[in-house]
């Protein structure tokens, strides 16, 4: 008897073991799998050689030679998509909608899985629609907000008068200037000085510790309660405390008519108290959340690594300055004139191109059998999408690892289609403040290069490598800014 359980048992493990390393019918090429693990080890160390995910999965995809490469991180199928044709097809595909049902989706989430970023089916269709719909109905993406973008110009060129004495780092200034216009629109004010930077603080401590735990927290969450620190989760669970703490005391504070704005947060009290059963104070807070995350770091790295390019070259800064000098002169800048400073634009993109804010867009769960290039994907498989190596691709851009503005503006002298250009996604979950960002970027960095010189202090020049995490970001850098005459 006793053997006879031994041998069912040694059957039920190898038949698990030969379920685990084999891979379905026509799936994508990728590295062997082993037991349990599946070839998150293999992707761990070429990742960790490589500097980043990105640029270890991308070696992955030229060593199998493939543009969709097939892995299994533990228990979880997980394509990568590359090339125009594949990128699109996700981008846009219904079946591509779909966002992972896992652990690490539901602790970015604040535990749960809601909001907009981060679910899929009929509650993310009517919240997004609500969401842009309402953002719009209170000037989003109209005059009203470029009127903002520059009157946070003017904070921004005060606070580098006052300190121009010394070098300042933009990131002391960008990305709350961001943050306070993002947030008048969900809120309906400014954030006091000290509370915004506490919450940028932490969402800057946040997305480095999701940058760090992302792999073995996602693949294996029961690590949690034996290395709860090691893992990431302690840190992580106490910074959504503070986040929670500071959205629900501004839904507090219009629950109390403190607030009395017009804003997104007084809308959907509004649907709440309409016995909406979808619309929950809990699904409120995960939308500020995901608003907050979306626009308080991408735009505001874009600008950085604008200004750290100029800082770099000072032939193409004085390029760009006089292109903006005899445009406008001492006008302030407005959107309109994006289409005006036809080298300046150019640079901008240029410069979400080089430095992709987000190389690995994702993820998505594919919601039905597909096929991609011939490969077929199983239902449920989360899919990666490396923007990144389309913004590389020498098939597409020429010279690709070099920084060239003119690649955007066509011999009439007019700003190129940036067709293959992804900054904002594609799609039905394409980012839906893309109006914001595109207006506070090129607003920001026009207004402070018509009145500054920007050049790197204590004789070092920073380094142009970016740091790459789940974003893209500059390596720490100031500058001195030096008025101009």
């Amino acid at each position: 008897m006793f053997m006879t359980i031994i041998t069912v048992l040694l059957l039920l493990i190898t038949g698990y073991v030969i379920r685990n390393i084999t891979k379905p019918r026509n799936y994508p090429p990728g590295p062997k799998w082993y037991p349990f693990l599946g070839c998150s080890g293999v992707v761990q160390s070429i990742s960790a050689k490589h500097g980043s995910q990105w640029k270890g999965l991308s070696e992955l995809a030229k060593e199998y030679s493939t543009q969709v490469l097939g892995l299994k991180l533990c228990g979880e199928l997980v394509v990568v998509v590359y090339g125009t044709k594949n990128i699109r097809q996700v981008f846009t595909g219904k079946e591509f909608e779909g966002r992972p049902n896992s652990f690490f989706i539901k602790l970015r989430c604040l535990g749960k899985r809601m909001g907009i970023t981060f679910t899929d089916g009929p509650l993310w269709r009517e919240h997004r629609q609500f969401t842009v719909k309402h953002l719009r109905n209170i000037g989003f993406g109209k005059t009203g907000m470029e009127r903002d973008i520059q009157s946070e110009l003017s904070n921004i060129l005060d606070y580098i008068d006052k300190n121009n004495d010394k070098p300042i780092n933009p990131k002391n200034i960008l990305p709350a200037a961001v943050m306070n216009v993002l947030w008048k629109y969900v809120a309906g004010d400014r954030i006091k000085e000290e509370r915004l930077k506490f919450l940028l603080d932490l969402l800057s401590a946040r997305s480095k510790a999701f940058s760090m735990a992302g792999g073995w927290l996602n693949q294996v969450p029961w690590c949690r309660y034996i290395v709860p620190e090691l893992s990431g989760y302690s840190l992580i669970t106490k910074m959504n405390q503070q986040l929670s703490e500071i959205i629900e005391e501004a839904i507090r504070k219009h629950k109390n008519n403190v607030s009395g704005q017009n804003d997104f947060i007084t809308s959907f009290l509004k649907e709440i108290n309409e016995t909406n059963s979808s619309f929950t104070e809990d699904q409120l807070k995960t939308i500020c959340l995901d608003l907050l995350i979306a626009g308080s770091q991408t735009t505001s790295n874009v600008l950085e690594f604008a200004f750290l390019v100029v800082l770099r070259n000072r032939a193409l800064q004085e390029k760009l300055f006089d292109e903006i000098n005899t445009v406008l002169g001492n006008k302030q800048p407005s959107w309109n004139d994006s289409y005006r400073l036809v080298y300046t634009s150019a640079f901008l993109l240029e410069v979400q191109r080089y430095y992709t804010i987000v190389p690995l867009a994702g993820p998505r769960r594919l919601l039905d059998d597909a096929v991609i290039d011939g490969y077929l994907i199983p239902k449920e498989t989360t899919i990666l999408i490396s923007v990144g190596d389309v913004h590389f691709d020498p098939e597409i851009w020429d010279d690709p690892h070099e920084f060239k503005p003119e690649r955007f503006i066509d011999e009439r002298g007019a700003l190129k289609n940036s067709e293959h250009m992804y900054p904002f996604g594609l799609g039905r979950r394409r980012c839906p403040g893309d109006s914001l960002a595109k207006s506070f970027i090129f607003i920001v960095f026009v207004g402070v290069l018509q009145k500054y010189r920007i050049e790197h202090c204590n004789g070092v020049l920073p380094s142009g490598d970016p740091i790459i995490g789940l974003i893209s970001s500059p390596r720490p850098y100031a500058a001195d800014f030096i008025p101009r005459s």
